[in-house]
């Protein structure tokens, strides 16, 4: 596999120690090494390499290890303060070598990552290759491309069926794709991972969306200050009682069903705007350290998108309304499909105001997963692209979804010997009757 062109970038702060990884060829491809540029990226580390070889990977860092000077800040102040523990266990042996996390953490990953042993012994690839994309989750994918494909002649005809049934496809294309591919788990080569976020056109961009989720709201779920999810249409929604009450915010256990409609409307086009004029992505996030030229490519990215979304209807079709239609309708669609699998995953009374110190025990009380392994767990489960495990997705973002209801067993099992609260409901109803029951209590002062 043909690795990454090393970048130039400032020097990223890991466990209290400063690395400058300009000359390293990542496997992983450069673009998270830029996500942790200039920032304590403990917590994007650890996340992500829960299966490299502890010895391998601190010999590589050892080499990129650098003295503190001028081009070693933080972005953002909140960087200085530490918000995990991260306790250092003494290794048995060499070979033995772990990371810096908790018994409970330990054992967590101890049994995922036997798990993938055993799997990767069983299909004869490398273990990292296991926890990609299956060939099995490939032939879903292109079944997906298929079904959306098949009905874009008719909409561009502007047949009626096709407002429901495009968007409808092109979302279980979309989440099934895009998700992993961000968080680097479609495949081990980067280059498919970067085409794959691609395919999220309709609901969000790579650009915003490494922000909002891979650097803000994956290191930090719901930490007051940091995970920019909870301060979205914070005229009209509150998410924490961190956060002051405002007079909308009565209504918000009502007025949320048409936020929903055209929530991916702001993310595509308005949160870019607000976050190239800022450099903040809702005050959680500062912006990556990109080129002018990355920021053109970016800018022109979105004029692109919203023409092929929302001029070219009217281009097509002789009737206005025809045409307007065919340009809110789907992405309307779209969007609440995207609001159905992503707001109940962490919005509920039971996840939300609640913390601790430890990073993995932290993903966990801070997630809602739901869903079984019958009939209707497996719809819940394609409908979201994997979503609805996302206690589980947390602990492993780097993990392809496929995977996830695999692992569901033996995180809940080692969540239960060691008392750690898991939130799981029976399906998306239930899911969705915590939500609503989250916006009415935080709709009160």
């Amino acid at each position: 596999m043909e690795r990454s062109c090393p970048i130039k970038m400032k020097p990223m702060k890991i466990h209290d120690k400063w690395y400058d990884m300009s000359d390293f060829d990542h496997p992983g491809g450069p673009i998270m090494l830029k996500l942790g540029e200039s920032r304590d990226a403990t917590a994007l580390f650890e996340s992500h390499h829960p299966f490299t070889s502890r010895k391998y990977l601190e010999t590589i860092m050892s080499k990129h290890e650098v003295s503190p000077d001028d081009s070693c800040y933080l972005l953002d102040a909140k960087d200085k303060d530490e918000v995990f523990d991260w306790p250092e266990f003494e290794s048995k042996s060499d070979s033995d070598a772990h990371a810096p996390v908790s018994e409970f953490a330990y054992e967590l990953r101890t049994k995922v990552h036997n798990y993938f042993k055993s799997e990767a012994k069983r299909r004869g690839v490398p273990l990292i290759e296991a926890t990609k994309g299956t060939p099995f989750r490939w032939m879903q994918i292109t079944l997906f491309t298929i079904l959306f494909a098949s009905t874009l002649p008719a909409f561009f005809r502007g047949e009626w069926w096709t407002l429901l049934a495009t968007p409808l496809t092109y979302w279980i294309l979309g989440v099934n794709t895009f998700h992993d591919g961000s968080h680097f788990a479609l495949s081990r080569d980067w280059r498919v991972n970067l085409i794959g976020t691609y395919v999220g056109w309709w609901f969000s961009s790579p650009f915003e969306w490494y922000h909002q989720h891979v650097i803000g709201h994956h290191a930090y779920p719901n930490m007051p200050n940091r995970d920019p999810d909870l301060y979205h249409n914070g005229t009209f929604e509150r998410h924490t009682k961190t956060q002051r009450h405002k007079p909308l915010h009565s209504h918000q256990a009502s007025t949320w069903p048409p936020i929903w409609f055209i929530g991916t409307l702001a993310m595509n086009y308005l949160k870019p705007i607000q976050m190239l004029a800022t450099g903040w992505y809702n005050r959680a996030v500062k912006m990556v350290q990109h080129t002018p030229a990355r920021i053109q490519q970016h800018v022109a990215g979105r004029f692109f998108v919203f023409f092929l979304c929302h001029i070219t209807p009217f281009l097509l079709h002789d009737s206005w309304i025809k045409a307007f239609l065919f340009s809110a309708i789907p992405v309307g669609v779209v969007s609440v499909c995207f609001m159905i699998s992503s707001q109940v995953n962490h919005l509920t009374v039971e996840n939300i105001d609640v913390e601790d110190r430890d990073f993995y025990k932290h993903q966990v009380i801070t997630g809602h997963s739901f869903g079984g392994r019958d009939l209707c767990g497996w719809a819940n489960f394609f409908f979201t692209g994997g979503l609805n495990l996302q206690i589980e997705h947390h602990l492993f973002p780097t993990v392809n979804h496929w995977h996830l209801p695999f692992l569901k067993p033996i995180v809940m099992s080692v969540c239960k010997k060691h008392d750690v609260f898991y939130h799981e409901s029976s399906g998306l109803i239930e899911a969705l009757s915590k939500y609503h029951k989250h916006m009415v209590a935080l709709s009160h002062p």
